[in-house]
Formats: structure tokens, sequence, C-alpha cells
């Protein structure tokens, strides 16, 4: 196992019940995530992780603050980061935009490794004044 995905499974580890020990994004996004946790924990070594998944080719990382005084704060380091991968590839860790496919999912992927992958292929960029 490689290092980065050693990392991504200690991470799980800090994902207690009763939520699931997943983290629901593809590798290009693992070191996003990893950050995101590090910059969280020199805040607040205490908080709680509950979810980390896409949604809507976005990142959501849920959590709670031990103290709720810190929320602001971690609020903006979590913004931060769903701010980065909305513009990085979710497969690839690249440069990345917004991509719908036929049936409506959205995935933020670099056009031409969805281009050149049977999986994404038939992804196209969103035009985000339409989202369409």
């Amino acid at each position: 196992m490689d290092e980065l995905n050693r990392k991504i499974t200690l991470l799980k580890l800090k994902i207690k019940p009763p939520y699931l020990p997943y983290i629901d994004v593809d590798e290009g996004w693992y070191q996003l995530v990893l950050d995101c946790d590090k910059e969280l924990s020199e805040i607040d070594p205490k908080y709680d992780l509950q979810q980390i998944k896409e949604k809507f080719g976005g990142l959501r990382f849920y959590f709670q603050p031990s103290d709720p005084s810190l929320r602001n704060e971690m609020d903006a380091v979590v913004a931060k980061y769903e701010e980065i991968a909305g513009r990085t590839c979710e497969a690839t860790g690249g440069s990345g935009v917004l991509m719908k496919s036929i049936g409506n999912w959205y995935k933020t992927l670099n056009p031409e490794f969805a281009a050149s992958n049977l999986t994404y292929a038939k992804y196209s960029e969103v035009d985000k004044k339409t989202k369409e």
C-alpha cells in the first residue's frame, strides 16, 4: 500500500459510529482531504470527523468541533478545500472543471482525461452560467 492510501486508511479510522468509515472521493482528492484534516486537527485536535464525500461534483467535509467557538474558523478551512476541489480533477489531482454525464451525474474532472477514459468519456463541461 502506498503512503497516500495508508494515510487515507488512517483517516477513515477517525470516523466513529454512527457514521460509516468511508471516504467517498476518488484518489485525485485524497491529498486535499488529508490536508483539510491536518488543518482542522491543528485548530481542534479533538474534532469529530463524520463524513467526507463528493456530491454534485463538489467536496463535502462534515465534522463537529469539540468546542463550538471553533466552528467559524473550521468552516473557513473546509470552505477553502471545497473551493480547491472545485478546480481539481477528482480522478487525477490535476486541474479540473465541473462536468456532467448524460444521466446528470456531476464530477469535477480534467476534460482531456475524461475524454480519454471510458468511465468518463460521456461527460461534458457544465456551462457555469446555466449549470447545464
